[in-house]
């Protein structure tokens, strides 16, 4: 065996002697001495390519750096601006999605919709691991050039295990072409008597972006646009990030589930994105012009001054806003941001034909809500008898409203309340819905002085309000008790995990109540028995008994019983569906102010946090879990996608295997009705057969199914 190993050696080293001159045939040799068989054989064949450039940014987290690449398709758009021969200093090229500009001369990254400093941006061929995290880092771009021509240079002449001197002092060792290694300058300046075992392990130095996950990019198409308003202090979350960052990751998470859930829709091209913006209000109130922060400061005592200064930052927005002067600062600064960047984002974006929504945290929401409540409604037609500006007008509901700005003021008037006037800026537009997550609305209204809104009250301009709760979030509140003082005894809808249905511990929880429930009425029916066979030994007679009018009369306690404490567990919004078959079953007045629909939302608590809820409560993650909420922004799509007639994949696989049972027992013709989207975002109504998709409400559905 090894005298055949060394006959096939002998071979391939006799073979080179065609492609190599005699000097590089002898530093083969030299090169097969020092190195294995198959090691030689691999310098043999690789084959140069040319580096693939890749466009970094550079991003500072808490103090730590990172460099992260751009997405595929920004890269390209960078690297095609970068070769053009009319590139001038005020060149800017949109990234992200349009939230960037990049600046190609100067290799700057400026937000285009809210006040960030510039990110360095590189375009980079040549990384090296950090020795704090153990990231790559993207090398400067001219000591990345002189690394490749050193690395050119290398391969063309065949002297492997060369060392470069780079100008920071560093040196870089090609080993192979493969492997490249970096000795940082105080790893090579040792002193003599230091052994090798001392000496730290060279860095590893990479070529190229293979490494790297970077991401396709964006679609430039946007279905939807949606505006978050954060909450109290400058962080919104445990990690101490600003509303800009955890919006970020908000966005990339709806981007995450549509790829999902709506991946029928996606791949045809029917679903996009929607584009998320911040509203930062907390810079504008706590700005040297309020002056609040001096003030804060001069009042502060000197002892505890970091829990102190959190107080000052954070719990002060609370009372800022109950102040007229200062709450006056924060609904102009709500009110001009979402102006303002909503005619930006206009001008951006000339080709967007879709709707817009709000979206506000905790104080935020309290913020939009009294923003939008004092919104003037849109004018009646001409063709009225009535007065429109004294008179009240009739919603599409046949409910009535107020078009008196302030609609809240006006029933605290009403109420015999007096409260300093506010002057509400109006929007230039007109969102589809207001998503309240964690929210204090109820709260601050029911200090006001009110005991209900009532049922007839709405949004002016808002059509539909959602509150999304966490169970264990101490700053949330019901809003439907507000609505109707009876729906407090309804539980709110429990909102299904996004990976479908009820977790497991909820399951498990509800099944052991039915259990107790079903051995507790066995218990009951059994001793009952016993209790009649009794009575009737006891006084020697037979007594009639009629068992359907006992069924009938436990039927009708059960029924009152579901009614009058919401059951054992919340109702279920599956995929959209937000329980009417119950709703029509109890004939409860949910109010116009979602459309007739249910209005509070309960997230599903994990595992660990059913153990205490004392725990996750105190500590506020449940109060700033939302950002991360599969479940929240699976909602949010949900209903912002049936708003256009788009439903997520499991309700077209529910609505064709219904229609295919159906069209089997010859209950429904091969031909059948559907809702397409169209480009003016309501559903038009066209004939297809059982291989289409489906895209509508799931109401639609049960409505059309009916008829058939």
């Amino acid at each position: 065996m090894t005298t055949m190993l060394k006959a096939a050696s002998y071979s391939i080293l006799i073979g080179t002697y065609l492609y190599f001159s005699r000097r590089q045939f002898r530093e083969a040799w030299k090169q097969y001495k020092k190195f294995s068989l198959s090691r030689y054989l691999g310098l043999l064949s690789y084959t140069y390519h040319p580096v693939n450039y890749h466009w970094f940014y550079k991003k500072e987290t808490a103090g730590h750096i990172t460099w992260k690449p751009f997405s595929v398709v920004d890269s390209l758009a960078l690297e095609e601006a970068f070769t053009e021969n009319d590139l001038t200093p005020d060149t800017l090229v949109p990234t992200d999605g349009g939230r960037y500009d990049v600046n190609i001369l100067c290799r700057k990254r400026i937000p285009v919709y809210w006040n960030e400093p510039p990110s360095e941006v590189r375009r980079s061929s040549w990384f090296y691991k950090s020795l704090a995290d153990g990231k790559l880092v993207p090398y400067q771009e001219y000591i990345a050039a002189l690394l490749e021509d050193e690395f050119i240079a290398t391969f063309e002449t065949n002297d492997w295990h060369r060392k470069v001197n780079l100008p920071n002092g560093d040196v870089v060792v090609f080993q192979r072409p493969d492997i490249v290694s970096l000795i940082h300058s105080e790893e090579g300046s040792q002193d003599s008597w230091d052994t090798p075992q001392t000496l730290p392990k060279p860095r590893t130095v990479k070529r190229g972006t293979d490494d790297f996950e970077i991401e396709a990019g964006e679609s430039p198409i946007i279905d939807h646009l949606l505006f978050v308003v954060h909450g109290i202090g400058s962080v919104c979350d445990l990690k101490f990030r600003s509303v800009e960052e955890v919006v970020d990751d908000f966005r990339s998470l709806s981007l995450k589930l549509l790829q999902t859930h709506y991946t029928s829709a996606c791949q045809n091209k029917l679903v996009n994105r929607i584009e998320v913006l911040p509203i930062n209000w907390h810079s504008k109130l706590h700005s040297t012009d309020t002056g609040i922060d001096e003030k804060l400061k001069n009042i502060t005592l000197p002892s505890a001054p970091l829990l102190r200064d959190f107080i000052n930052n954070t719990l002060s927005d609370v009372l800022l806003y109950k102040s007229p002067k200062y709450s006056q600062t924060i609904i102009t600064a709500v009110g001009t941001e979402l102006n303002r960047l909503y005619e930006l984002f206009r001008k951006r974006n000339p080709t967007f034909r879709g709707s817009v929504s709000l979206g506000g945290h905790s104080l935020g929401s309290l913020i939009l809500f009294d923003l939008l409540s004092n919104q003037k409604p849109p004018p009646e037609p001409e063709n009225t008898f009535c007065d429109c500006n004294d008179e009240l007008f009739e919603d599409t509901y046949g409910k009535r409203q107020s078009p008196i700005n302030d609609r809240i003021s006006s029933m605290m008037l009403q109420a015999g309340i007096q409260e300093s006037p506010l002057q509400y800026p109006q929007l230039n537009f007109q969102p589809i819905a207001l998503f309240a997550l964690g929210s204090p609305i109820s709260l601050f209204v029911t200090t006001k002085g009110l005991d209900k809104l009532g049922e007839d009250f709405a949004l002016p301009t808002c059509p539909a309000f959602f509150n999304i709760f966490h169970p264990y979030d101490i700053v949330a509140c019901r809003v439907e008790s507000l609505i109707n003082p009876e729906l407090a005894k309804l539980k709110p809808v429990l909102i299904p995990h996004h990976k479908g249905g009820k977790r497991m511990h909820l399951q498990f929880k509800e099944t052991m109540q039915k259990v107790k429930a079903d051995l507790k009425e066995k218990w009951r029916k059994s001793l009952q028995t016993t209790l009649r066979t009794i009575s009737q030994m006891r006084f020697g007679h037979h007594q009639v008994y009629n068992e359907d009018e006992e069924e009938n009369d436990n039927d009708a306690d059960e029924d009152f019983k579901s009614v009058g404490d919401g059951g054992d567990e919340p109702l279920t919004e599956e995929d959209g569906v937000v329980g009417m078959e119950s709703i029509r079953e109890m004939d409860v007045n949910f109010g116009v102010l979602n459309k007739g629909r249910r209005v509070d939302y309960a997230l599903q608590e994990a595992p660990i946090e059913s153990f205490n809820e004392y725990i996750f409560a105190m500590t506020l993650s449940s109060h700033l879990c939302y950002w991360e909420s599969e479940d929240t922004m699976l909602l949010l799509l949900k209903e912002i996608y049936n708003s256009m007639g788009i439903v997520p994949d499991k309700i077209l696989w529910e609505q064709e295997e219904k229609i295919s049972r159906w069209q089997a027992e010859g209950k429904m013709s091969q031909n059948y009705i559907f809702a397409r989207p169209s480009t003016s975002g309501t559903s038009e109504l066209s004939f297809a057969n059982s291989s289409s998709y489906l895209y509508m409400e799931p109401s639609m559905f049960m409505d059309i199914l009916s008829r058939a």
